[in-house]
């Protein structure tokens, strides 16, 4: 029974003694926690989200962000009097800007860049610049704001006269020709972990149009992109080259980026071009970008050397010698029918060296009925097993020929195998890649690993000297290392004769290799797929205010992950990153400098977990 007050009458309830005041009471209970958390959390870095002019929830964006378009009209009028349209220039530029819902201005006249301290110009294949325009565009870049050009921006003065490459030269690119349309070169290949290219995979291929307006041949300070053919292959006089290459002075002036090609190389097939414009906006507006490194310790590229062991089997022993003399943890895949007449030199260099299957026989997998797929590797298996005793940790693959299809990755991964080295078709870009099987744990994922340099098979219809074929295993190895990728270079025991070209190569490359110390992690296939299964585990999450960049890290599993590594952008040329913990007693990691751009920020051990940090910049050592 409800209580009575003295006077006799009932008390009224509590809801209808707050009345009208409970939903503020609710609001504001709600509302205050979440306002001291966002304020809390903005200390440490983290940005309000705004309303954006498009209806989009976006992070607030600092005048520094400010993008321009410059539709030149000594440009408009040019393309116009050779019977061109420069709108089909500019519509693509436009159109970015819709589809990635980025707020920009246009212009057609360069002195409205006085009013502008900050920000990013586009100057989009603006060939023919007035004498107005290259004042102005200068003294933009030096109150700190960003240029980036494309194709032969200002190689024309205001009446459309040829003038020189004077005004990129400006920009730190330095002309040297252009491709010509005869040439097999359609590709654009990209760097990973680049400041221009940072959400790129290393060595991705994008496609390029054939259009009217042919690849530029240029240098720059720094490359993040190359023209190159489907292969790969780059020609010796063209190596210093670039396609996306970028700058920044020491004098504190605006960063400038450059794109060898016109927009209509990119206008037909856009999405590939719209992530190399984001991530170059992004370095151009100092954004201190981090990303997740694709190999561990601070390393930025993996090689990985292995023999395919068939004909010529004992030549698999004068390549293990070369090896262990070079400390080299080489990879030998096993055709299981040749091995078995070997068992000596079998166990010899099982005892060194990782081993994996190469087959039953050489012949292709691909296409096979399943059933007869099944029976062969259970036959490599058990001949592998015969001729090794007691042999364990075989867990990789290499199809013969190359030649596979996604039974045979089923039907391996069933039998216990947990990397295929495939073919370069296999992937886009050079890094590894995980199997798709349906009901796969991740740490049980088949990890497939593509071969990314030219074989000692493709290298010997070059007919080439061992000098030569030495200089060829370098230049292939550099440009993986320079896209920061899986290099991977597979030989043949037929090959590898005592007397014959490759082993007489192999040591001049080796020594290569060593040069790069401490930046190259050399590695058997299997340590490398067993790291892409454990950087699987690690989450990455930032947030940056315009003065802290905050980020979050995640562990998962129940085991310790080492080497863990981090890539960040710096905002200014040789500002290294300072990181400090949100959380007392976290794990502190080592900062590591890259170059003038980039720093690598290195676990050597995270258990399982979450982990806070902020990062402030500074010039100090």
């Amino acid at each position: 029974m409800q209580s009575l007050p003295h006077d006799g009458v009932a008390a009224p309830s509590i809801f209808r003694r707050v009345g009208v005041f409970m939903a503020p009471m609710v609001i504001l209970g709600l509302a205050i926690p979440a306002v001291v958390y966002m304020i809390i959390m903005q200390s440490l870095g983290w940005s309000s989200p705004v309303l954006g002019a498009q209806g989009w929830l976006i992070s607030h964006a600092s005048a520094g962000r400010t993008v321009i378009l410059y539709a030149s009209p000594s440009t408009r009028a040019y393309f116009s009097g050779a019977g061109g349209n420069y709108e089909n220039l500019l519509v693509p530029w436009r159109n970015y800007f819709h589809n990635r819902r980025v707020d920009f201005k246009e212009i057609d006249d360069s002195a409205q860049l006085r009013k502008q301290k900050e920000g990013v110009v586009i100057l989009p294949s603006a060939v023919a610049l007035s004498e107005e325009d290259r004042r102005e565009l200068q003294a933009f870049r030096a109150r700190g704001g960003a240029l980036l050009a494309t194709w032969a921006t200002g190689t024309r003065n205001g009446n459309g006269e040829w003038e020189s490459w004077q005004f990129l030269e400006n920009m730190g690119v330095r002309h040297v020709g252009q491709i010509a349309p005869s040439e097999d070169i359609h590709y654009l290949i990209l760097d990973g972990e680049s400041p221009v290219s940072h959400t790129q995979a290393a060595g991705q291929r994008v496609l390029l149009g054939a259009t009217a307006e042919p690849l530029l041949r240029v240098k720059g300070d720094m490359t993040a992109g190359r023209f190159m053919n489907w292969a790969r292959i780059l020609d010796p006089e063209r190596k210093d080259e670039g396609a996306v290459v970028y700058s920044e002075r020491a004098d504190d002036t605006g960063r400038a980026a450059f794109f060898a090609f016109a927009e209509s190389t990119w206008e037909a097939r856009p999405t590939a071009a719209y992530a190399l414009i984001d991530d170059t906006l992004s370095w151009l507006q100092r954004r201190p970008v981090m990303v997740r490194a694709a190999w561990p310790n601070g390393k930025l590229a993996a090689q990985v050397i292995e023999m395919d062991t068939e004909d010529g089997f004992p030549n698999a022993m004068l390549f293990a010698d070369l090896m262990e003399a070079a400390n080299y943890p080489a990879t030998f895949y096993v055709l299981t029918s040749v091995g078995k007449l070997f068992p000596e030199v079998l166990a010899r260099i099982a005892r060194r060296f990782e081993i994996g299957f190469h087959g039953d026989v050489h012949d292709s997998f691909k296409g096979q009925p399943a059933s007869l797929q099944a029976q062969r590797i259970q036959t490599m298996q058990a001949e592998l097993a015969s001729a090794i005793s007691g042999l364990t940790g075989a867990t990789g693959f290499r199809a013969p020929t190359e030649g596979y299809d996604a039974t045979t990755e089923r039907l391996i991964h069933q039998a216990g195998i947990r990397h295929h080295a495939a073919d370069p078709n296999r992937s886009e870009s050079r890094l590894p890649l995980v199997a798709k099987l349906d009901g796969v744990r991740p740490d049980e994922a088949l990890i497939v690993l593509p071969r990314t340099q030219r074989d000692d098979i493709n290298l010997y219809w070059e007919k080439l000297s061992p000098e030569q074929t030495t200089q060829a295993l370098m230049a292939d190895f550099d440009l993986a290392f320079q896209n920061g990728a899986l290099a991977w270079l597979s030989v043949h025991t037929q090959n590898f004769n005592a007397d014959g070209v490759l082993i007489q190569a192999m040591p001049g490359f080796l020594d290569h290799l060593k040069q790069r110390g401490d930046r190259l992690w050399m590695a058997s296939a299997g340590e490398v797929a067993d790291w892409w299964r454990e950087r699987e585990r690690l989450k990455l999450s930032t947030s940056y205010n315009g003065k802290r960049l905050v980020f979050d890290v995640t562990v998962s599993g129940n085991r310790p992950l080492r080497g863990a590594s981090l890539v960040v952008m710096l905002p200014k040329k040789s500002m290294l990153p300072k990181v400090q913990s949100v959380k007392i007693e976290m794990k502190k990691p080592a900062v590591i400098r890259i170059d003038d751009y980039r720093a690598a920020i290195v676990f050597d051990e995270l258990q399982p977990g979450n982990y806070a940090y902020q990062v402030t910049f500074t010039n100090e050592p």
